[in-house]
């Protein structure tokens, strides 16, 4: 029981929605789908006399034609796809009193598209809903037996379609990591730090940034690769980013730019403490066991942001400074001088 209220609770508090950037796309062919296969039961139920069914069906189709044209064009629905969602619950239960366990059948497709069509976070409970009301209504209007048969498939088909979006989910975040970070520290890559330097300095126009930057380079990391080998290199990559989690705030990100170079964007840090927090972490790097016969060092360059300079501009500055920090003689901390 522990389990399955774990496994509610995971989905209805996800901030990962894994059809949001496709649910258009999924639903325009839908809607033409069920547009097409609706016009045969529309036709067929006004043939046979049942002028309520047909009736509701064309409604249904209007609405569904409503939100295609809207799609096809490129444009938001003009209907909530919970309001169609719901004229689709109703249009089932409508189905049940009049044509019996036939009419229940279309309760699965419905529970499927509401995947489509709604947020998770609201799909499962209106699933739920769909269930619980649909079993009601077979068991009063056709057969007790038959509605337990309808609640305990239905209920199997929306746990499936659960696993699956946990299982696309997982997939999701796994490619987001491999996208955006690097594989052997675990640090953000350069195309991240890209990303996060366009968004600051996007906010830098809108108001006086206070945040700074640090480079950081590991002195004579080339001798180390070249008498230890390359795993020896990994190795002290993987603990000098170890030592710099354990230093830096939530708050703080750290990337791994190059070979042996890494930059900390420090959030409402001014370059003072900009300092404090570059040479506690050259120290700890400089005290910590890294390799068993030597002493790793690390040299870092200091740049403040400043309202209107490029990105480019503020890791040019970033890496003058740490420049400077290697020819006056590497394990040092230096300050980028402003424009």
């Amino acid at each position: 029981m522990k389990l399955i209220i774990d496994w509610l609770r995971r989905i209805m508090l996800s901030e990962t929605d894994v059809m949001a950037d496709y649910r258009n796309r999924i639903m325009l062919p839908v809607g033409i789908i069920a547009l097409l296969l609706m016009t045969i039961f529309a036709v067929n139920n006004l043939l046979q006399g049942r002028f309520d069914v047909g009736l509701l069906v064309l409604f249904a189709q209007a609405v569904i034609l409503i939100v295609v044209l809207a799609l096809r064009r490129g444009k938001p629905s003009p209907v909530p796809f919970g309001v169609v969602m719901v004229l689709m619950l109703v249009a089932v239960l409508f189905a049940v009193v009049r044509q019996g366990i036939l009419g229940a059948l279309w309760g699965y497709p419905v529970v499927l598209i509401c995947y489509f069509m709604l947020p998770r976070r609201l799909a499962l409970p209106f699933s739920l809903a769909v269930i619980v009301t649909l079993t009601l209504f077979v068991a009063h209007w056709v057969s007790f037996v038959l509605s337990t048969r309808v609640f305990a498939t239905m209920l199997l088909t929306v746990i499936m379609i659960n696993i699956v979006l946990n299982v696309m989910g997982e997939l999701q975040e796994a490619l987001m990591r491999q996208a955006l970070t690097d594989p052997l520290t675990g640090a953000f890559n350069r195309r991240r730090m890209e990303e996060i330097l366009e968004h600051m300095v996007e906010q830098g126009k809108r108001r006086a940034p206070n945040n700074a930057m640090l480079m950081i380079d590991i002195d004579h990391f080339k001798a180390i690769n070249d008498r230890l080998g390359h795993e020896a290199g990994d190795q002290v990559l993987r603990r000098i980013v170890a030592v710099i989690n354990g230093r830096k705030r939530v708050v703080d990100m750290l990337f791994r730019i190059g070979g042996e170079e890494f930059i900390i964007l420090l959030l409402d840090t001014n370059t003072a403490d900009a300092f404090a927090v570059a040479d506690d972490l050259r120290l700890r790097i400089e005290r910590a066991t890294m390799l068993h016969d030597q002493k790793v060092t690390v040299s870092v360059g200091i740049c403040a942001q400043h309202a209107g300079r490029p990105a480019e501009d503020w890791i040019r500055c970033a890496d003058t400074a740490l420049y400077r920090a290697k020819r006056n003689g590497r394990n040092r901390v230096e300050i980028g001088e402003s424009d």
